[in-house]
């Protein structure tokens, strides 16, 4: 047995709960109570003592939305994020160039143009080409739903045309009718999968990579979609299997299944939840439409500067409902993402038609932009919300300019979700958000954006309170994993997994919640981070 001692444990049974003294034997919490009472009650049985010197102790943070080896990707390669201007990305761009041989191959992650000061335009085939044009470059945007490539690229994919991919994308063309280096949405897999498939020895190193940075953000688990995108669903999920566990790297995993991947999940003979205690198997998950930066989110007002463009369906609705449908006669529930008001209104309407087994619930993701009629038209469903806090900070103002004045007039709008009596939780969708829960705790409370964290607050009546806010990577994360009696609490049963920090998120000012320190994170019992 283990004591830990001299901290405060915010259990996040009710607020306010907490106690000074935590018990742990073989991964899980035997005790919770009073130093000195455990201490006198166990005295025999103790092995080791923790001393946290103070310490302000959570239950396990968990991302509930994220991609664990798109992040480990992210962070090896040439990352774009926190560039301010398109001339010093297209600069990191080509100094990276200069460093490959003649005609190897560059792929760059995360540009958002939204932030530049110079020139808020997708990087171009032009811009690429005139960097190289024997080296094939992909850059991917921010939220993976565009990618610009050069002329080095195009001509490597064998069939550049609308009908080499399926369900709905585009291959953007100016009024000439020429490429203009943009793809978008499904169309991106087109320069996506002309590059090297990746060894299962580089998926094991991402996520290494990955897990080892989220252990120093606090994070203990996530919920991730990774099962399509590298080399499929067996020799991917066997990857994943073949690195995390408790003699491995301890660390929760709950992986959606992509539904390209159903056939392989079903020939597998795995079943939902299927797994152990650091690895388990998830709804099926369905892009409906794409984002509001990329222009593709499914609106029913469109765009401030085309009404008549309303985004991107990704599926037919018949395709959709078929996908549906194939999924509860696998057993699964489905997990869909979802930007616009009417992608939401679409997807509801089938879910009422095709509820999931009972005790199981569909997520919805995203879903930034609602009304009150539609909120309302979701009530009764077996559904959770799947939200990524920072997106508000990262998206607003700019979204309101793109949409316009006739945009949905509710906007992030978790409180009117909780007041609906929904279950919500918490992620970043890294790495399109960067993973510190706090920061997306500092979007619930304040709801400011990142271009004034002091300033404007957006909806002010859609904050949650700071429980109800970590409440979102805690009880609502565990929730989304069917975990409520085993996770996301300090109590009795409950894993042994803690987020140690340095300062208390209810005794400091709202505006600090941004730059809390995590100390200390455990998973399993086990100290897997420690900040020196």
């Amino acid at each position: 047995m283990k004591l830990w001692k001299n901290g405060t444990f915010y259990q996040m049974t009710a607020e306010g709960a907490q106690v000074s003294a935590v018990i742990t034997e073989n991964g899980h919490i035997h005790a919770v109570g009073d130093v000195a009472d455990l201490q006198k009650q166990y005295a025999d049985r103790l092995e080791e003592t923790i001393d946290l010197d103070g310490k302000i102790v959570f239950p396990g943070f968990v991302d509930a939305h994220i991609h664990l080896l798109w992040y480990g990707q992210a962070l090896e390669r040439l990352n774009l994020n926190q560039t301010k201007t398109k001339k010093e990305a297209l600069t990191l761009i080509a100094e990276r160039t200069k460093q490959l041989a003649r005609d190897a191959w560059l792929f760059v992650e995360g540009y958002d143009e939204n932030k530049w000061s110079d020139e808020q335009t997708f990087i171009s085939l032009v811009d690429l080409d005139n960097i190289s044009k024997t080296n094939p470059i992909l850059v991917r945007r921010i939220d993976y739903h565009s990618v610009s490539i050069n002329s080095a690229l195009q001509i490597q994919i064998e069939d550049f045309s609308e009908s080499a991919f399926d369900g709905g994308g585009e291959i953007v063309r100016d009024k000439a009718g020429d490429f203009t280096g943009v793809l978008k949405d499904n169309a991106t897999t087109l320069a996506i999968e002309a590059f090297p498939a990746a060894k299962p020895s580089e998926l094991m190193e991402w996520l290494k990579i990955a897990i080892t940075d989220l252990w120093a953000k606090g994070i203990t688990g996530a919920h991730s979609e990774d099962l399509h995108y590298f080399t499929g669903f067996e020799s991917t999920l066997a990857a994943f299997r073949n690195t995390v566990g408790a003699k491995e790297l301890p660390f929760r995993a709950h992986l959606l299944i992509h539904h390209a991947e159903l056939a392989a999940f079903s020939a597998s003979k795995e079943k939902f939840m299927s797994g152990d205690a650091f690895l388990e198997l998830g709804a099926m998950k369905i892009f409906y439409d794409g984002t509001v930066g990329s222009r593709t989110a499914l609106m029913s007002a469109g765009y401030a500067d085309n009404p008549a463009e309303k985004g991107l369906q990704i599926h037919s609705d018949e395709t959709f409902e078929e996908l549906v449908k194939s999924a509860r006669k696998a057993g699964l529930p489905v997990a869909i993402h979802i930007l616009g008001d009417q992608a939401f209104a679409n997807v509801i309407r089938t879910l009422r038609a095709n509820p999931p087994k009972e005790g199981q619930y569909d997520r919805l993701i995203h879903t930034p932009w609602l009304t009150e009629k539609l909120i309302a038209e979701a009530a009764g469903l077996p559904v959770l919300f799947d939200i990524q806090p920072q997106f508000m900070a990262s998206d607003l103002p700019w979204a309101i300019e793109v949409l316009g004045d006739k945009h949905p007039p509710l906007a992030f709008a978790w409180k009117s979700l909780l007041q609906a009596g929904f279950p919500i939780a918490g992620g970043s969708d890294a790495p399109i958000e960067v993973p510190n829960p706090f920061w997306g705790i500092h979007a619930a409370v304040t709801r400011t954006a990142n271009a004034d964290l002091d300033g404007v607050k957006y909806w002010p009546e859609q904050a949650l309170t700071l429980f109800e806010a970590i409440e979102l990577y805690t009880k609502g994360a565990a929730f989304a994993s069917y975990k409520t009696t085993t996770r996301g609490q300090i109590a009795p049963g409950y894993v042994a997994d803690f987020t140690i920090l340095a300062e208390d998120p209810f005794q400091i000012k709202q505006a600090e919640l941004h730059d809390i320190n995590v100390m200390m994170t455990v998973v399993n019992e086990q100290i897997v981070y420690q900040k020196k």
